[in-house]
């Protein structure tokens, strides 16, 4: 039984918009007729990589084929990133699998499924850009769209550490194993590079659905200098409230930088240190607090991953080490998910979890 791209018993779980082209449909992360809106200095690719978006279904096959089309991964500071897909069975690693990047037609096969009816995910590459052409299951299959309804709607905005940079696979990145974790749905924002505060996608974020809502800001701004000493906390408190119009109490965390020892003391382009920026963070987020924001936190990034993390940074020393290396990133989730759940940042139905 072939499944086709545009099937609608395909669910593209995660993201923001469809792009359809010839036999082929790519998950973007903002709305992408609309993407150089959000990003009008560039960095578009960023939003096609399909950081925590997967590919749902219900099925009784015993295996699957997948074709596909995937572009090779930017040039990166430190190790390369090799193009992998997961296969989820019930929530379950089934498989992991290196996919080509050559930007032609491709294809895999991954066997040992159950048999009867369960839930797959095909979790997509977080930094290679990706296009399904179709999915082939066993012959006289059944299959039905995926669920997934009632889950808590998490959204999260952040840099490369938040898109995933170093994860061994695409469920394995730090916010795909808190979402998994806590039984969230993610909407991935993060984009390398361009997380600067942008208006847009602070709107974006105000009408995205939500029961809770994160960010994970510092690197960029401190490292290209979008915003200084002045700006940063204006900036900050503006994309909140411009959030905080579609979601008016929605439980929301402003997590500062995590450990970048290279940039703690050394100032950026903007005259700030890292450690500045976060201190601008954090009181940008009391201020928001003191004006009747109770349901905003902030989360202080080295508390999460800190100092005594950096063996578990993916660059070798020498270079400047930013992002978790894959035994990093299991670390990170724990941590994160501690440090929402103490804040009370959390959906209701989780709370008390």
């Amino acid at each position: 039984m072939r499944l086709a791209h545009d099937d609608p018993r395909l669910r593209y779980r995660g993201a923001v918009s469809l792009q359809r082209g010839a036999g082929w449909t790519a998950p973007w992360r903002l709305p992408h007729p609309e993407a150089a809106l959000y990003l009008p200095e560039g960095g578009l690719g960023r939003a096609a990589m399909p950081s925590g978006v997967r590919v749902g279904l219900r099925t009784d096959s015993t295996g699957l084929t997948c074709r596909y089309q995937a572009d090779p991964a930017p040039k990166l500071n430190g190790p390369p990133e090799v193009a992998r897909l997961d296969v989820l069975c019930e929530g379950r690693h089934s498989a992991t699998v290196e996919l080509q990047t050559h930007g032609g037609d491709a294809e895999f096969r991954v066997d040992g499924l159950p048999g009867r009816m369960a839930a797959v995910e095909l979790w997509l590459p977080f930094y290679h850009q990706f296009r399904l052409c179709e999915v082939t299951l066993d012959a006289g299959a059944a299959v039905e769209r995926d669920g997934g309804e009632g889950r808590p709607r998490w959204v999260h905005y952040g840099s490369s550490i938040s898109q995933g940079r170093g994860a061994a696979s695409p469920s394995r990145t730090w916010a795909a194993l808190v979402a998994r974790r806590a039984g969230w749905e993610l909407t991935s924002l993060a984009l390398g590079a361009a997380c600067q505060l942008q208006p847009m996608t602070a709107r974006l974020m105000r009408d995205l659905p939500a029961d809770v809502l994160t960010v994970c800001v510092g690197i960029n701004i401190q490292a290209l200098g979008s915003h200084n000493r002045d700006s940063l906390a204006s900036a900050l408190v503006g994309f909140v409230r411009t959030v905080r119009e579609g979601h008016p109490t929605t439980p929301f965390a402003v997590m500062s930088n995590i450990v970048a020892p290279e940039r703690e003391e050394v100032p950026g382009p903007s005259g700030m240190t890292m450690r500045e920026c976060r201190a601008h963070i954090r009181r940008a987020v009391e201020l928001l607090r003191t004006h009747g924001d109770a349901n905003l936190h902030y989360i202080h990034g080295p508390k999460v991953f800190g100092p005594s993390c950096t063996r578990l940074l993916l660059e070798p020393e020498g270079l400047d080490r930013l992002h978790p290396a894959p035994a990093g990133h299991p670390v990170f989730a724990a941590r994160f998910l501690a440090a929402l759940r103490r804040a009370g940042c959390t959906p209701e139905v989780l709370a008390g979890s």
